[in-house]
């Protein structure tokens, strides 16, 4: 020991007792005791947040991850939406297109519809309206083969 140890001994401890010096002793070694474990509970209590803190680290890189995908994901969704609207209103426009009804124009109802005359006798009629029309093509009106006017000629016999 050096001189300054010894004088500061002899200083500190004056006045005590050796028993009085075995109790402080004692108490000094509990204390120390007790602040090493005092020590090695916060060492471990650190270790254990220090671990908890890693494991939050990595939940939230895993959410994060999770939320960009989902990110992803509402973009895509959206952007199908998107043209999913365009295509129905082009098919609600083409449908409303197809299905309006409009009025004609007033010119074409007022203009006169000619009238050809093609014969001397009155205009074009309908073959089915004719009076020399047929269904039976087999069967020869009476009124063809003779007829009271002179311009018909009997038929010859087949």
């Amino acid at each position: 020991m050096s001189i300054a140890q010894d004088i500061r001994t002899k200083v500190s401890h004056r006045g005590l007792t050796p028993w009085q010096l075995v109790q402080k002793i004692g108490r000094l070694e509990r204390e120390a005791d007790n602040r090493t474990c005092l020590m090695v509970e916060m060492a471990t209590r650190i270790d254990e947040l220090t671990a908890e803190r890693n494991q939050l680290e990595d939940q939230l890189d895993t959410a994060a991850i999770d939320l960009s995908t989902a990110l992803d994901d509402l973009r895509i969704a959206r952007q199908e939406t998107a043209r999913t609207q365009d295509a129905l209103t082009a098919t609600q426009a083409q449908l409303a297109n197809a299905t309006a009804v409009s009025d004609l124009p007033q010119l074409i109802a007022t203009q006169p519809i000619p009238i050809v005359q093609r014969f001397d006798s009155g205009p074009v009629i309908r073959l089915g309206a004719s009076p020399l029309a047929t269904t039976d093509p087999g069967r020869v009106p009476p009124t063809w083969a003779r007829g009271d006017d002179e311009d018909t000629q009997p038929l010859p016999a087949a």
